[in-house]
């Protein structure tokens, strides 16, 4: 099972912060299942995703069993 995780102001617009998932596909596949705009949101650099606790840019990276996605808030500091 795929294990999605949502952090800051997406998950409360989402209304869930985990589930549990059972898919085989790329990361963008499956945030498009979830909500169509969250990949656009992460083209345009307001949302960030990591697979297995490394940031990935690469949407078309294949996901299944036992990785975990992680789509988060951009954020700075200094």
């Amino acid at each position: 099972m795929v294990r999605v995780r949502l952090y800051g102001w997406i998950s409360e617009r989402m209304g869930w912060r985990e589930k549990s998932l059972s898919f085989e596909g790329t990361v963008h596949e499956l945030l498009s299942l979830m909500d169509p705009e969250i990949p656009e949101l992460i083209y345009q650099g307001r949302l960030m995703v990591a697979v297995n606790h490394s940031l990935e840019r690469d949407l078309g990276r294949r996901v299944a069993g036992d990785d975990i996605i992680a789509v988060l808030p951009t954020f700075s500091g200094g």
